[in-house]
This record gives structure tokens, sequence and C-alpha cells, in this order.
């Protein structure tokens, strides 16, 4: 699966093309509307896969593409938004400590236990927040392949549905090697910057490439651990056939 994934999007008829118009996406990123262009690409590559082909989709459709990169968006806002959350009590948590804790009427002894508790619950706080953050890492490709195939932003948390995905030892193998692909670009893209402007213009296409081979696998690895739908039994006819 990594070698295949490697070879993804060089193997597709418009190679060329796609990686330059992603790259130039991801060039034009800050600007919002081309990065979720770009989540939109993501998702139809995880589809195509999902489905069984191989084939990489070019940039076309781009109303679709939007709608798409909208809903991927979302997914990966929500899966980031409480681990930022619990970063941002902490953080104002801390910042009324600087305020409250110095004035303390009991002293030196009243302010050290006030920031001693302060720093216990910025430390937890802190481990919560990683520890949220890698939950979010680990569960958000199953949510936008869920999403992807059935295009209802609702089944990115159906959190029932996503337990019996992530749970398996397919999705984590999976997830793993997509993993491998998205840290050796970004390896290979600290590599490239050490090149002033061209490296890093460079960089950023190994960086569409490596995404892509991601998405790839993601689908491929849907395609073993999706769930399956189970479909209503027909109710029985109330007339008897007649004999």
């Amino acid at each position: 699966m990594l070698d295949a994934s490697l070879t993804y999007l060089r193997d597709g008829d418009d190679a060329v093309i796609t990686a330059v118009i992603g790259g130039l996406l991801l060039l034009a990123s800050p600007l919002v509307i081309p990065s979720v262009l770009v989540l939109g690409y993501l998702t139809r590559v995880v589809r195509r896969t999902a489905d069984g082909d191989d084939a990489p989709p070019a940039f076309e459709e781009w109303g679709e593409l939007l709608v798409d990169g909208l809903k991927a968006f979302a997914v990966v806002f929500v899966y980031s938004l409480l681990p930022l959350a619990v970063v941002a009590t902490a953080a104002v948590v801390s910042l009324g400590a600087f305020v409250v804790v110095p004035g303390s009427s009991d002293g030196g002894a009243g302010a050290f236990l006030g920031a001693f508790a302060v720093g216990i619950f910025v430390l937890v706080a802190g481990l919560v927040a990683l520890a949220l953050s890698l939950v979010g890492l680990y569960v958000t490709p199953a949510a936008l392949a869920a999403v992807a195939e059935s295009g209802r932003v609702g089944d990115g948390f159906a959190v029932g549905t996503l337990w019996g995905v992530v749970t398996k030892r397919a999705y984590a193998t999976g997830w793993l090697t997509a993993a491998v692909v998205v840290l050796a670009g970004a390896l290979a893209i600290g590599v490239l910057s050490v090149v002033p402007i061209l490296g890093t213009i460079a960089g950023v296409f190994v960086q569409f490439y490596a995404l892509v081979a991601a998405a790839a696998i993601v689908g491929w690895t849907w395609t073993d651990v999706r769930p399956v739908a189970t479909e209503p039994s027909e109710p029985e006819s109330a007339e008897r056939p007649a004999v």
C-alpha cells in the first residue's frame, strides 16, 4: 500500500497538471478558499480509491469541489476545536492567576499555594489537550472518509459507527502508513527549505504530493474497514400467495 500510494498521482493521465494546480492552491492557502479546494480534492481521492477507482481525479467541477472541501473543513475544524478550547481555558485561568494571586491577603504562603494549584491545573489541562489532539488526529481520517462516502457531514461525528472503524487493526495500519507518508513529506520539505524561495516553493508541491498519497491510503483502508450497511428487511406481503 505504501509503494502504491507513492506512485498514485504520478501514474495519472494528468499528473503534472494536477500537481501544478494543487501546489499553486497550497501556495495561495492563506486566502482560505484555495485550501478548502485542496481539501475537496483530497476528499475526491478518498472517495475514488474507496470505490476501487485508482485513477487520480482531475481538478474540475469546481463548485462541487468547493462543497466537498467545506464539508471536510467542518470535520477538521470540529475535531481540532475541543483541544483548542482546553488550551484556551488553561490560558485564561493562568492569566487570571497572575492578576489575583499576587494580591492574596494570606501573604506569601497563600500566593505560593495559589500559584502551585494553577500550575497543576495548567499541567493537567495541557496533558488533556495533548490527548484530545492525538485522538482527533487518529479519528479524523475515518471521519473524512465517512463524509466522503455519504456526503453527509453528520456521518463524520457518528461516534458509535466510527468507533467500530477506528478500533480495527486494518485502520490502525492504514493510519500509520498514511502518517509515515505525511512525515516523510514534511522531512523533504525541511530539506528543500534550506534553499531560499525556490526550495520553499518546491516544498509546497512535495506537500501536495504527500497529502494526495496519504488520502489514497485512507481510501484504500476505508474499503476494508467501512461499516457494512444493513438493508432493512422487506415487510411480508399481507396477501397470501394463491395456491
